[in-house]
């Protein structure tokens, strides 16, 4: 129900913005490779940093989720200030950062609701996927 609802919102968003084209993919041998990389990196990594222990280390509060969920859509341009190796110009863009808060979101519900990292993980791997297969 979670990816439901975010898929429906993500929709939404990329539908009034020119910043995501969607393509059926094609070459999917070079894609298949990413997908268990993507629940680890930025999955699995990304969810014990933004939704664990983030809002742990500073309280645990509903101000802390927030704040961790701030961090989170602005480590996504840190990354192409950087120049780390999985950061993308489109990181930059303010409808895909829109796209990363939802995704945040929706990801520390679900973290808060269950009580475990596992459904965020999940998710948040899932979203990524489908966005490499589609849109990349």
């Amino acid at each position: 129900m979670a990816l439901a609802l975010f898929a429906l919102l993500a929709g939404l968003v990329s539908a009034l913005s020119e910043a995501f084209t969607f393509s059926l993919p094609t070459g999917l041998e070079g894609v298949f490779p990413l997908i268990p990389v993507v629940f680890i990196v930025p999955a699995l990594f990304e969810e014990m940093v933004f939704r664990v222990s983030l809002p742990a280390l500073t309280g645990g509060t509903r101000l802390a989720d927030a704040l961790a969920l701030g961090l989170f859509i602005l480590w996504h341009p840190v990354q192409v200030w950087l120049g780390l190796p999985l950061a993308q110009p489109l990181f930059l863009d303010p409808v895909f950062l829109t796209l990363a808060g939802l995704l945040g979101l929706s990801c520390a519900i679900l973290y808060r609701r269950s009580g475990s990292v596992w459904p965020a993980v999940i998710l948040h791997g899932g979203v990524v996927a489908g966005w490499k297969l589609l849109f990349v």
